[in-house]
């Protein structure tokens, strides 16, 4: 073959690949349903508080700060059995009090205290680790020996990817992010009181067995929010947690 020959066989070459390049269709984006929200290692910080509890308020603005921390989720979960406590001659009912967080207030203290006698502030860290919902202190020690969780969640509008060994019941929380209420009765008459990421109901959407596997969400009421996480059975240890996505 000649000198002048191999040059026009290696231009033709290099404009047949330039054209193939131009050919070439752009990435497209991600499909509808693509994970918006991964967690894995996050804890689940639950604080067992009330409306009604003078001691309250400093624990709400605990958990206030650490609904900012990327390596939590957080729930207010609101007790009712401030509700039929008078202070003053007064008493306060708790907009966002429910016997079904109660219960699991007691369960977890029948779980780690051995009793269903309960208070308030209670933080639980993990479902490992219950404490005084005030103390910052207790809340950093918790979180320092507390392993992380083992499971990976990844969140996508209307639904839920789990992964990662352990097995346990996956929990689906409505809330409210934040909310302001002005109270008329009972220890706190005349506050203004600040909830973050409000518990305003819970129901379980199945349980995982360690094969990765896809669930449905419900469908969020306007001005709700939702958490995610997976406990094993009897109140134990939560093998991952993660909030809904656009949170907050």
């Amino acid at each position: 073959m000649s000198r002048s020959l191999s040059l026009s066989a290696i231009l033709a070459l290099a404009v047949l690949a330039s054209l193939s390049l131009m050919a070439a269709p752009a990435k497209s984006e991600p499909p509808q349903g693509t994970p918006q929200d991964t967690a894995q290692g996050r804890q689940l910080a639950e604080l067992f508080t009330s409306q009604g509890c003078s001691s309250c308020p400093p624990a709400e603005a605990l958990f206030a700060r650490l609904a900012q921390d990327p390596d939590l989720v957080t729930i207010e979960w609101h007790v009712d059995y401030w509700d039929q406590l008078r202070y003053g001659g007064s008493r306060w009912q708790d907009p966002f009090s429910s016997p079904d967080f109660t219960a699991r207030q007691r369960a977890y203290n029948k779980a780690l205290r051995g009793t269903a006698s309960v208070y308030t502030p209670q933080a639980v860290l993990g479902g490992k680790a219950e404490f005084v919902g005030s103390r910052a202190g207790d809340m950093k020690a918790a979180r320092a020996r507390t392993a992380a969780p083992s499971l990976r969640l990844a969140t996508c509008p209307g639904s839920l990817s789990v992964s990662g060994e352990g097995r346990g019941d996956i929990y689906f929380v409505r809330l409210l992010t934040q909310h302001e209420t002005k109270v008329r009765g009972g220890e706190n008459k005349g506050r203004q009181l600040n909830g973050r990421n409000v518990a305003l109901g819970m129901e379980k959407l199945g349980q995982y067995s360690g094969t990765p596997d896809n669930y449905a969400l419900p469908v969020l009421k306007p001005g709700e929010s939702c958490a995610l996480f997976v406990q094993e059975p009897g109140h134990g240890a939560i093998l991952g947690a993660a909030y809904c996505p656009a949170y907050p």
